[in-house]
């Protein structure tokens, strides 16, 4: 996004292709107004500029942070001396992580840029920073990665519910924190939003309306994309054959693992694995 001024580090996608990480520097400077499919974390400290983000523009002061969700259109008009700590998640791990999330994503979409105290920016900072360091190894581990997202995301949470006064509106109900575990625990057993429903006790319809309002998913994507993630965390991170992580995610032919691992990446299971 950055390619004029003093770029101090890039992160990926040499190992990692998923996620990108990229501090920058400089002065005048604007960036192309693109929709991304991805979930970005951007902290800020400037002297100057703006943030465009779909129609709204925000201005930018001092220490912020600025988020910007899948789908979204962004672009960044830099004016005077700034300083961008950014990191990039595809929309593939951010729904794997966005359970860290404590409130509805309406909330973060409507309060996209929080002005920072200096300890809020140094702790945020630090997380990126971990992560870019992280992605700088010859082999990234996804579980660090997800890891610290998601330190990330309480803390943006932890920011955001100082600051909003009717905070209690956006909580999310306790059967979609049940929901999200209930997939972490059974997703190789059972794959069907029915499983997961009767487990719950509620309806297939309810689940789907609770996944939609606070988190803008499908339980169906939300199923799907944990599986993905852990695919691809067994073929890059773990010595382990095609065959054993198939077995392992509950697959029971190799045909339909390789449609499910290629429909999702556009590579099939052993492309996805000499590639790392």
């Amino acid at each position: 996004m950055f390619d004029k001024g003093i770029i101090r580090k890039s992160g990926g996608p040499r190992k990692d292709n998923e996620t990108r990480y990229n501090e920058w520097e400089g002065l005048c400077h604007s960036t192309k107004k693109l929709q991304s499919n991805d979930f970005i974390i951007t902290l800020s400290k400037s002297k100057g500029g703006a943030h465009c983000i779909n129609s709204d523009n925000y201005i930018m002061r001092e220490h912020q942070l600025h988020l910007v969700f899948p789908g979204q259109q962004s672009h960044f008009n830099i004016l005077d001396y700034t300083v961008i700590y950014q990191l990039r998640i595809s929309k593939i791990n951010f729904d794997k992580i966005c359970c860290a999330l404590r409130f509805s994503q309406h909330l973060y979409r409507k309060n996209p840029i929080q002005n920072l105290t200096q300890t809020e920016f140094d702790i945020i900072r630090y997380e990126l920073m971990t992560i870019g360091n992280e992605l700088e190894m010859d082999r990234p581990l996804l579980e660090i990665i997800c890891s610290r997202a998601r330190v990330i995301l309480q803390e943006i949470s932890r920011i955001l519910e100082k600051r909003i006064n009717d905070i209690s509106l956006f909580i999310m109900p306790s059967v979609l924190s049940d929901f999200l575990r209930l997939v972490e625990l059974n997703y190789n057993r059972d794959r069907t939003v029915t499983y997961y429903a009767k487990k719950l006790n509620v309806s297939s319809d309810y689940l789907a309306s609770l996944t939609r309002h606070y988190l803008n998913v499908t339980p169906k994507q939300i199923i799907r994309n944990h599986i993905l993630v852990e695919s691809m965390r067994l073929l890059a991170v773990v010595p382990m054959t095609i065959k054993e992580a198939m077995y392992q995610l509950g697959f029971q032919d190799h045909v339909t693992f390789n449609h499910f691992f290629k429909s999702l990446t556009g590579m099939s299971p052993s492309e996805f694995q000499k590639r790392q």
